[in-house]
């Protein structure tokens, strides 16, 4: 399986976008609005500047201090890496509201306001009049709630529900500043000397408390007003009319009372029918939204349907059994094929245990084994257990299986659930044990036709009378004992072929003595099909025979070098000696004749034969049907063969 990084960082949905970047607006807004007070008290602006910019005094240079910190702190919010430095902003801003209230509440002094302004300028004489002390005690205390705001946001679940408590409180007392201002009563504010803002203070309020909303679209409001469902986009309809209806047809009212257009009467039976009519509409486009919304479920629940219908049907065609679970190891979902290897039909296994449907015990010990889904789900690996064990079925028969298991991961990398594999290896192991016992008296067959005629050849030796005859019944026995050692190399590897390395080395293994001649095997390990091996093998034991006879293996100082390479699907085999000068041998004679019909002729290869001054060299091509690595089996055996006759 894949390594895959978890945890991936996906982007956000483009609402939360959207909500993050007017946060951010917001705070750019708030710290504009608090560095153009600040600038207004410390330097001398322009006279002709529009009323709503003149009136500057309403907010204090402390007040302005901490709109322009709270900017600043909710614009280091709105990204996750800086959130430390937003909390660790919110106490300076906490600290300044206090401050504020100290001085209007208690008449402390601290220094603060004549440190951020400057009395050269003519704002400086209204720093402490009785307007700027009523309009700072509004900013103060809002200041004060956005501070506790946010240095309990973005938290855990209570701190974060603090925030949210906090902010709405912001919100509601910038809601009745502004109604006062949309119902003509600005003044009126005796019973609430905490919602006495100026423009300037209430605006910075609403930004800020409107910005902190906003910078966590993932919870609370911002989460329930943003969410794409039924209840999120009656909340998105509805929300904007609960909050603009009363502020424009009371200031509408307010205006139509001051032009002498109709009196307080009037204007309550406008407010009423006004009222009726939005919410109508309102009522009207939401339960359109619901309709929507109710045909979008249908259309998604019969696609749904129609999926789970064709991923059933595709597990059902599937040869081995499948069985999906969740997060805990409870059945979702099982094929046909599991339903029969298992005798639990779906509905019977749905939500259970996979461990009480799945039942595996170990073929030799009896002793219950974890089955793979239940490793993959505890390790979030792939597990393949291949190892004899049985499947208990319902019905309390057993099977012999194999199966594996593979954690399922969401789009974000957690884990959801596990899938289950298996198959009935009952017929697999059947033809395995077939296949060996045929192999094994095929051996045993082989083994004794080759063990009689090497006794008929014996006892032919024996009874030899001349010298041709003897060495006629030697050079058979020889050839035979090469065809026995090609068999033994087959057997070991359950003739699926001979390791070619093991076959030269054991071929050469009589000659290899400390004051022999020097033989060098070299070439990568191949493993020769079984229909090369015997050919193979015998044209190496004639080659070393002629090579003991009359070439390097007949003396001391003889060199022989046996090299090989592959080449695609071709085999190259070399055999150089040097340090002797053989006769060349008839055309006719039988050793070259087994070799030129073997290679040549049964396995479709080309063979080269030239009498160097050094000595032979013979160069063998033929075609190699497949290579792997040879057995391990076969190569001990065959290293404690070299350790026996070395």
């Amino acid at each position: 399986m894949t390594d895959v990084p978890h945890h991936l960082p996906l982007p956000q949905p483009r609402r939360e976008r959207v909500a993050v970047a007017l946060a951010r607006v917001a705070a750019v807004m708030t710290f504009v609005i608090g560095a153009y007070v600040l600038a207004a008290w410390r330097f001398d602006l322009p006279a002709d500047l529009p009323d709503f910019l003149d009136h500057l005094s309403n907010m204090r240079p402390d007040a302005a201090l901490g709109v322009l910190l709270g900017g600043l702190a909710l614009f280091c919010f709105t990204w996750q890496a800086s959130r430390p430095v937003a909390w660790f902003l919110a106490m300076p801003v906490i600290a300044v509201s206090l401050l504020a209230l100290a001085h209007d509440l208690a008449g402390w002094q601290f220094g603060l306001n004549q440190a951020l302004s400057s009395s050269d300028t003519p704002r400086g004489e209204f720093l402490d009049t009785r307007e700027s002390v009523r309009m700072s005690l509004g900013i103060g205390i809002a200041l004060l709630l956005f501070g506790l705001a946010l240095a309990a946001a973005g938290r855990d679940r209570t701190m974060t529900f603090l925030s949210e408590l906090f902010s709405i409180a912001l919100l509601v007392q910038v809601l009745i500043v502004l109604t006062g201002y949309a119902y003509g009563i600005t003044t009126a504010y005796s019973p609430f000397p905490f919602s006495a803002l100026s423009v300037y203070g209430a605006s910075s309020a609403f930004l800020l408390g409107i910005g902190l909303l906003l910078a966590t679209p993932e919870s609370g409001v911002a989460a329930a007003v943003l969410e794409r469902s039924p209840a999120g986009e009656m909340l998105r309809r509805l929300l904007p009319g609960i909050v603009v209806l009363p502020l424009v047809t009371g200031f509408l009212a307010h205006q139509a009372e001051i032009n002498g257009i109709y009196g307080s009467a009037a204007s309550y039976a406008i407010f009423a029918v006004a009222s009726i009519v939005l919410l109508a509409a309102f009522v009207w486009t939401t339960t359109q939204a619901v309709r929507a919304a109710d045909k979008d479920r249908a259309d998604a629940l019969h696609e749904l349907s129609r999926q789970r219908e064709w991923l059933q049907i595709t597990l059902d065609s599937i040869s081995d059994g499948v069985i999906a679970t969740d997060a805990g190891g409870n059945v979702l979902l099982i094929n046909r094929v599991a339903e029969d290897l298992t005798g639990w039909s779906a509905e019977q296994a749905n939500g259970r245990p996979i461990a009480e449907i799945f039942r595996v015990i170990d073929e030799s010990t009896r002793k219950p084994l974890r089955d793979a889904a239940t490793i993959a789900l505890a390790e979030g690996e792939v597990a393949r257990l291949t190892d004899k064990g049985l499947l208990v079925t319902s019905a309390r028969s057993e099977l012999p299986i194999e199966n594996s298991g593979a954690p399922i991961l969401g789009v974000d990398g957690t884990l959801t659930g596990s899938v289950l594999i298996f198959r009935d290896v009952t017929e697999p192991r059947r033809a395995a044990e077939r296949q060996t016992m045929l192999v094994g008296e095929l051996n045993h067959r082989v083994k004794n036709a080759l063990a009689i005629v090497q006794s008929l050849v014996q006892a032919s030796l024996r009874h030899a009378d001349n010298p041709a005859a003897m060495a006629m019944a030697q050079t058979l026995g020889e050839r035979l004992q090469a065809l026995h050692r090609a068999h033994d190399l087959l057997l070991e590897s359950q003739w699926s072929g001979a390791s070619l390395k093991a076959m030269a080395e054991r071929e050469l293994a009589p000659y290899m003595r400390e004051d022999g001649p020097t033989i060098l095997i070299k070439g990568p390990d191949i493993l020769l099909p079984a229909s090369a091996t015997s050919i193979l093998a015998m044209t190496l034991h004639e080659l070393a025979t002629n090579a003991v006879k009359y070439g390097a293996l007949s003396q001391n100082d003889g060199n022989l070098e046996v090299v090989w390479r592959k080449k695609g699907k071709r085999l190259r085999l070399s055999w150089l000696e040097r340090g002797s000068n053989p006769p060349k041998p008839g055309e006719n004679g039988f050793g070259m004749q087994l070799i030129d019909k073997g290679i040549r002729h049964n396995l479709g290869g080309e063979t080269k034969l030239e009498f160097r001054d050094e000595g032979l060299y013979v160069e063998l091509d033929l075609p190699i049907e497949h290579e792997a690595a040879p057995r391990a089996s076969g190569q001990r055996q065959l290293r404690q063969q070299q350790s026996a006759s070395a």
